[in-house]
């Protein structure tokens, strides 16, 4: 689909470092029209983080969905062990320790909900959170675990650091008394610690850790379970491959009651807003995953990563921000109103979630499927969004606030300068932060020719009330990451930004660049998703021990003029 079709919702986010200049430039670009609303349902909760997907009017339907603020509550933990025979799965195993998983295996998935650390020794572990006031500036670490309100959930996992697998817990459900929110003082902290091994003596990998904080209340009634499809009948006899080269989550599973972010049959964890005028700190004791990038839905943020003192391989991870909100894209459309590429496309694939019809395959006229993704951006995901913003009325639905991030693995299409840099430094690379819809689920791309780092965004043009969407943007990068990019020296960094519109204003936004605590942060907050430019100019100042000086030397009747930062006279010279 091209620019002119696209609307007002397309980023595209360049920053360009000129290592000889040492300044780099960061532009966003948005382009387009927009289009007529559609015809589609949604529940009116009056309360954003309970947005509800509705059924469409029938069948003859396509749907689409973004809403990634429930994208990392999707399980709760588990330990799933498979064996296998003649190329296919032969036994599949539901564990609650490796200890119930013992004997041969040829794959081992597990997904652990973090927990409390127990002492000063346990890795992988949350270790804290931490909560200010923005208006009075009082800082609380007040924390009292409700571990009796999830005990239905009976997903806790034993862990094995021998092995490193770390305690698996019910969804940790915490009181947080100086913060309280609409629906009380209950908080889900929830950190998944996605890892795999091959053998039985292999120590897990990890694959990914995903974390948010999230503002709820516990509710008791007759809800819908979700969770990982843990039946070994679903495994038993599939090709050993499709179980092999998998992904977090890992496993399919069952959607969640609609209305909670977690449940079972009997418990609902019910999502709240967030307080106003709250930020909120977690920390984590981490032996894996913190040497590569972060992504996620920060504002203002701050981190540190420490060495702990009880284990080489181990770091504390300290990340404190303001949640950030989000807007949320959905809507139906009756399938004779799609476009006939797009027509062809869902034809063909029929992934998604059925709400009318029984055959996935059927004639698309007998049923109805909701399409979309919570996470993970490629460039094909933003293309699919972009081409679904004129058939929904360039709107989102809602507006829910977030606080999540993730760790992120540099993608093979990322440039060697980059995996270079951020492999011969043992420390966080870097961290991205949007309140894009959709966004490149990955470090930025670097471009050896222009010396830019690349890095794509789309967002829907207005609210569901019809104000603007402001968008906002940081990237954190490790200074020494950064001065290993760009060939900086270790003189301070600094930087001027600017927002120009598409008519050659100045356009109103607030921004930040500053380099502390081993970190350089830029940012940019208020502009529009119609079509500014973020213009970042870094510029390093020239230290001392940069500047060169020139010296006579002399040899007989022979004078030479020697430059450098530290000259000296060649050989048999001397200096005049």
């Amino acid at each position: 689909m091209g620019n002119k079709s696209v609307g007002h919702y397309l980023s595209v986010m360049k920053l360009s470092f000129r290592a000889k200049a040492a300044s780099f430039a960061l532009v966003i670009l948005v382009t387009g029209s927009v289009a007529s609303a559609p015809n589609f349902a949604q529940a009116d909760t009056g309360v954003d983080e309970q947005f509800e997907v509705q059924k469409p009017p029938g069948p003859g339907y396509t749907g689409y969905l973004v809403n990634n603020a429930r994208s990392q509550v999707r399980f709760d933990s588990f330990l799933a062990s498979f064996k296998g025979a003649d190329k296919k799965v032969s036994e599949m195993k539901k564990c609650s320790s490796l200890a119930a998983c013992d004997g041969a295996f040829i794959l081992q998935l597990a997904d652990i909900n973090l927990t409390l650390c127990n002492d000063a020794l346990e890795e992988n572990c949350i270790r804290g959170v931490r909560t200010t006031n923005l208006a009075t500036k009082v800082i609380s670490t007040k924390l009292i675990p409700r571990r009796e309100l999830t005990a239905d959930f009976g997903a806790a996992i034993k862990g094995d650091p021998k092995y490193d697998l770390p305690n698996g817990g019910n969804p940790l459900i915490v009181s947080l008394p100086d913060a309280p929110h609409v629906g009380g003082d209950l908080y889900l902290i929830k950190s998944d610690f996605f890892a795999t091994r091959k053998s039985p003596q292999a120590k897990f990998k990890l694959d990914l850790i995903s974390t948010g904080i999230y503002p709820v209340t516990i509710e008791s009634g007759d809800y819908r379970r979700g969770g990982p499809h843990l039946e070994p009948e679903r495994y038993i006899g599939q090709p050993l491959l499709s179980q092999l080269n998998l992904s977090p989550p890992y496993l399919g599973g069952a959607a969640h009651d609609p209305r909670c972010l977690m449940s079972t049959k009997k418990i609902c964890i019910f999502p709240q807003a967030f307080p106003e005028g709250f930020s909120f700190q977690l920390s984590l004791r981490a032996n894996q995953g913190f040497t590569s990038w972060l992504y996620g839905r920060l504002a203002n943020p701050a981190i540190t990563v420490t060495k702990a003192k009880v284990d080489q391989r181990a770091v504390l991870v300290t990340i404190d921000a303001e949640p950030l909100k989000v807007p949320v894209v959905y809507g139906w459309v009756p399938n004779s109103a799609l476009p006939a590429d797009m027509l062809a496309k869902y034809d063909k694939s029929r992934d998604g979630t059925i709400y009318f019809g029984a055959d996935r395959a059927g004639p698309l006229d007998k049923i109805s499927i909701l399409k979309g993704k919570s996470d993970n951006y490629d460039e094909q995901g933003i293309d699919e969004f972009l081409s679904w913003m004129p058939l929904l009325g360039d709107k989102a639905v809602a507006m829910p606030s977030q606080w999540s991030f993730q760790t992120l693995k540099l993608k093979s299409n990322t440039a060697a300068e980059i995996t270079k840099c951020t492999n011969s430094f043992d420390s966080l690379a870097g961290l991205i932060f949007t309140n894009a819809s959709v966004y490149s689920a990955g470090a930025p791309d670097f471009d050896a020719a222009t010396g830019s780092l690349d890095y794509k965004l789309a967002a829907p043009h207005k609210k569901a009330n019809g104000d603007l969407v402001t968008g906002t943007y940081d990237l954190i990068i490790n200074s020494d990451v950064a001065r290993c990019l760009y060939g900086f020296t270790k003189a301070p960094i600094g930087a001027n930004v600017s927002v120009i519109s598409n008519d050659g204003q100045v356009q109103v936004a607030t921004t930040i660049v500053k380099e502390q605590d081993g970190f350089m942060r830029m940012g940019a907050y208020g502009f529009g998703f119609s079509s500014p430019t973020i213009k970042m100019k870094i510029t390093q100042a020239v230290s001392s021990a940069d500047l060169t000086t020139s010296i006579t030397c002399i040899k007989g009747n022979t004078t030479k003029n020697v430059t450098a930062v530290k000259p000296t006279c060649p050989a048999g010279f001397k200096k005049k």
